[in-house]
């Protein structure tokens, strides 16, 4: 009985005499919900083992434990019926591997080794669970927000929905971090809120409260999600920024007039009037005439266009911002001055139109002013006829008739000019060009084209002496009559005539015809009736007149030689002495005619 006794004593002093298990489990493992997940489970085994077998455990909260998976020498088990039998197995060393982290999966998961006399053994692992939240959403304020509110306006909502664990919110104004402030107060803080939805993850949401001035009607608000995820990372989601609409009072009123530096009569130019106030105030414009007030149409949204300036328009100008809300000593109004260059209406003296005797003189003066000395210049056409503002003609003829300019410029101020015509009208009797009176055709009836230019005021009536229809073509005071007839003997004896009268008297013309003889008429290059403009005979004549002194210059050589004053001749007579001694026959027939023709010559010479 003792040595029983000692042995069992020796048993429990020594138990590695026996065999022993040791265990090792993570204290902490993180799991994201959707992903995979090992836990393992590391033991080894000394002395006496037998059977051995791993199981894993799920802990509740109560401490109650549910097998989910064992090992034993055999086999690998999955537990049935249990929130994990599709889920879990076990790996070759025994790790417990999860295939799908769900948000239920943050427990105590157990893990036990029984080694028959060597023992047994268990390692306790906490599985957390981690899930991203969604983007933060953000429910700002639509409304005007008026700065002289006395409590804090509400601002915006942001909301960050399914995380794990719940998410924290931040605000931040243009970029810098806004301090949290939970209590209410006049100035700024936040309300937080946070929801635990039926799937177990969270649903934050957090609303700020701020009073804000007239410095932040440009500011920009965004709010910041904070997250934590596995093994101690930490992350944050940024909202889309955005601006809330501020009511404040104007405090500045501005007034510019938009144009060219330089104003003249005709420009356009627009009157810009703003506030620093929101919303914007109804604006009233004015323009001032002395102590008076007039007050103008037609402007929008603070903007007066005044089109086609004239000097009239030059002055004060003034606009009024129509703020109630704006305390009393604020300035609502502002001027502005504007300067119209000009130059007067041009006035002559004396005053056009103008008519006068031709051969008399004229002289006419150009006269204007303006915000600028005018340099001044009259012109004909495209011609420059006087660089003064006198206009001086002398001994005036029909040409002398017409229209005149009188410009003024401002050469210091571009496009500023003024005109103004004068009409000349020069009175007197018909004048009629002259061209070549004489018309040559070569045989009667033959139709030629008369034609007779008139000039003079009151513009002549043309007639001619021939019962023919005229063509009438007018320009100013010149007048163009054409008459087409065939050549007659009787107007060749007569001649034909064109008679331009007005009241101051008569002016005619006269066209003398003749006919050229067939064998002195020149070769013509078109048909019996080729039609003779008037005055083209002229050509034929001296052709003709060349002809016959052609004929007089050789008949005088000839008489100079019979004289014997050039040699030439001896040449001619041997060369016919020649002849006759090279043809007896023939010789003395060509002799006898060259005497016969000498003999004929000397009696015309």
């Amino acid at each position: 009985m003792f040595c029983l006794g000692a042995l069992v004593f020796l048993a429990i002093a020594a138990p590695g005499c026996l065999g022993s298990v040791v265990l090792s489990v993570p204290g902490q493992v993180d799991a994201e919900v959707g992903k995979p997940v090992k836990i393992p489970c590391t033991h080894t085994i000394t002395g006496s083992t037998g059977n051995v077998m791993v199981e894993w455990f799920v802990v509740n909260k109560n401490g109650q434990r549910t097998r989910i998976a064992y090992k034993d020498a055999t086999s690998v088990v999955t537990d049935p019926a249990t929130d994990y039998s599709d889920r879990v197995t076990m790996d070759d060393d025994d790790t417990l591997s999860i295939s799908r982290v769900q948000l239920m999966d943050e427990k105590t998961f157990l893990c036990q080794v029984v080694a028959g006399a060597a023992g047994s053994q268990e390692g306790k692992t906490e599985l957390r669970v981690f899930d991203a939240p969604q983007h933060p959403e953000v429910d700002y304020n639509r409304a005007i927000l008026s700065v002289t509110e006395r409590d804090p306006s509400e601002i915006g909502t942001c909301t960050s929905r399914n995380g794990y664990p719940a998410p924290s919110i931040s605000w931040y104004k243009d970029g810098i971090l806004l301090p949290t402030v939970t209590s209410s107060n006049d100035k700024m803080y936040m309300m937080s809120r946070v929801v635990k939805e039926a799937s177990g993850l969270y649903t934050v949401t957090n609303k700020l409260y701020f009073k804000p001035s007239k410095a932040d009607k440009d500011s920009k608000y965004h709010c910041q999600v904070r997250y934590q995820m596995m093994e101690g990372m930490k992350y944050s989601l940024d909202s889309e920024p955005f601006q809330v609409t501020l009511h404040y009072h104007t405090e500045v009123v501005t007034l510019n007039a938009t144009s060219d530096a330089i104003l003249k009569e005709g420009d356009d130019v627009t009157l810009h009037c703003s506030a620093d106030g929101f919303p914007q105030p109804d604006y009233i414009f004015y323009k001032l005439e002395g102590s008076e007030e007039i007050e103008l149409s037609g402007h929008k949204d603070g903007i007066l266009v005044l089109k086609n300036l004239t000097k009239e328009q030059s002055g004060q100008y003034q606009c009024e911002a129509l703020d109630f809300d704006a305390p009393s000593e604020v300035v609502l109004k502002k001027d502005v001055s504007i300067f119209v260059n000009y130059l007067d209406p041009l006035v002559f003296n004396p005053k056009g139109p103008i008519t006068v005797r031709r051969e008399d003189d004229i002289q006419v003066s150009c006269v204007t002013q303006g915000s600028v000395t005018p340099k001044i210049m009259w012109k004909k056409g495209k011609d420059v006829v006087s660089r003064s503002g006198t206009l001086t003609l002398h001994k005036v003829n029909y040409r002398s008739s017409g229209t005149y300019v009188c410009e003024a410029t401002a050469p210091s101020i571009s496009g500023l000019v003024k005109t103004k015509q004068l009409q000349v009208f020069v009175e007197g009797k018909p004048s009629v060009q002259h061209s070549p009176p004489e018309v040559i055709v070569r045989k009667e009836g033959e139709k030629v084209t008369l034609t007779c230019v008139a000039s003079g005021h009151p513009t002549p009536k043309i007639t001619w002496n021939v019962g023919k229809d005229q063509a009438l073509e007018s320009f100013e005071n010149a007048v163009t009559s054409k008459v087409s007839l065939p050549i007659t003997s009787e107007m060749v004896q007569t001649g034909v005539m064109c008679n331009a009268t007005n009241k101051y008297g008569s002016t005619h013309r006269s066209f003398q015809l003749g006919i050229v003889p067939p064998t002195t008429t020149p070769p013509m290059t078109s048909g019996e009736n080729l039609e003779q403009q008037g005055g083209g005979g002229g050509a034929v004549i001296a052709v003709v007149v060349c002809v016959l002194l052609l004929l007089l210059v050789v008949a005088i050589l000839y008489c100079l030689h019979k004289k014997g004053k050039l040699p030439c001749g001896k040449s001619e007579k041997k060369d016919a002495v020649k002849l006759e001694s090279d043809d007896g026959t023939s010789g003395g027939k060509i002799r006898k005619d060259e005497d016969d023709e000498t003999e004929r010559l000397k009696g015309r010479c």
